[in-house]
């Protein structure tokens, strides 16, 4: 009796070991497909770019104002963007992990995806948002490790390839921005992920300009001789939108990486992203883009007013709300990221949201 009991407990133990090593092969060939379609989907690409199919996209239907004004600069606008921009859904069995880890409302909350990075550009998106983590020393766009990992540009590096083709294609489009958070959370999902040092960020710096060259627009390509960035900010200001038409602009999220990443250089002479800081770091010598994730008018109104480029949310775990997309307007806030814009797969054209006679992107009120 003893020994049948022994076997049973034996055999539930190994089905729940299979079943565990199962379950992990079946999140891990997720990111191994999308890597597939991805490098599928950059080869396609090449050939639309060449064919006789293909032309540009008038940026003018996306916006209310000359772009070739040299009297609008770049904190004079206010444009819609897409959150967690590389996102794919999450497939049902990792959103039940969530559930039972988090809570269910959060596992709901994954439940959205985003058409390709090209086609959300071609849709008037002009600001987008990535997540970046490091897996066998290669740059990936992961949201949380083997339970939400999905993505329709797992690898960092053609997905600034991918960007840099869309600039190369349409050389008058206004600047794109990307807001880059660097992630270290969750590392115990996925034995392959690193901890990123400073040796890792300067191999970060040198991937942004292998892949992009001169359309990346880098901090010091504004600041005054003898001046930080923030002075240069607040006293000379932001470059012409005619000026930036054409480049792309890093900004690394505000998060345990600063520090690390600015004392690569505090110069920031040979820094390729701007350094985003919250509204407590705005003294600063790189305080330039700011993220303040509450729409408050007040104080983001303060923040605008010293020239400062502001990014705020406008809903939060999927959940629109109409206040506050009109106080995130009001507050003059120049990147209002929303998970309701253009670009989302699995939305109805009905529940997207725009700004003023259906643009993406304005002239800032006054």
């Amino acid at each position: 009796m003893i020994i049948k009991s022994l076997k049973v407990l034996l055999i539930g133990i190994l089905s729940v070991v299979v079943l565990f090593v199962l379950l992990v092969v079946r999140f891990f060939s997720i990111k191994i497909f999308d890597t597939q379609l991805q490098l599928r989907h950059m080869n396609q690409l090449v050939k639309y770019y060449e064919s006789e199919s293909f032309t540009p996209i008038d940026e003018q239907t996306f916006i209310d104002f000359d772009m070739f004004d040299p009297n609008i600069k770049l904190n004079d606008i206010q444009m819609l963007a897409s959150h967690n921009s590389y996102k794919k859904k999450a497939v049902p069995l990792g959103r039940l992990f969530v559930g039972l880890g988090d809570s269910f409302a959060e596992a709901r909350a994954l439940n959205y995806e985003y058409l390709s990075l090209t086609k959300q550009l071609e849709l008037g998106i002009r600001s987008m948002e990535f997540d970046l983590r490091l897996r066998k020393d290669q740059f990936m766009l992961t949201h949380v490790p083997l339970v939400d990992n999905s993505s329709v540009a797992p690898l960092f590096d053609q997905a600034l390839q991918e960007i840099k083709l869309y600039s190369d294609h349409n050389p008058n489009h206004l600047p794109i921005i990307i807001l880059l958070e660097i992630k270290d959370d969750w590392m115990i999902l996925d034995h392959a992920l690193q901890k990123i040092d400073s040796n890792h960020l300067i191999k970060l710096n040198n991937l942004l300009r292998l892949r992009l060259d001169d359309h990346l627009f880098e901090p010091h390509m504004m600041m005054e001789s003898g001046i930080s960035l923030k002075e240069t900010v607040q006293t000379t200001g932001w470059p012409s939108l005619s000026e930036l038409l054409g480049k792309i602009i890093f900004v690394l999220h505000p998060g345990s990486f600063t520090n690390m990443y600015y004392e690569l250089d505090p110069t920031l002479e040979t820094l390729p992203m701007f350094i985003g800081a919250y509204k407590d770091q705005i003294t600063e010598d790189y305080a330039s883009f700011v993220v303040h994730n509450t729409p408050d008018v007040s104080s983001i109104s303060n923040l605008v007013s010293q020239n400062f480029m502001v990014r705020t949310r406008i809903d939060s775990s999927l959940i629109f709300n109409e206040s506050d997309f009109e106080q995130a307007k009001l507050s003059g806030a120049q990147i209002l990221t929303s998970d309701f814009t253009v670009g989302r797969k699995d939305l109805s054209v009905s529940d997207m949201i725009y700004l003023p006679n259906q643009k993406m992107i304005i002239r800032k009120p006054i």
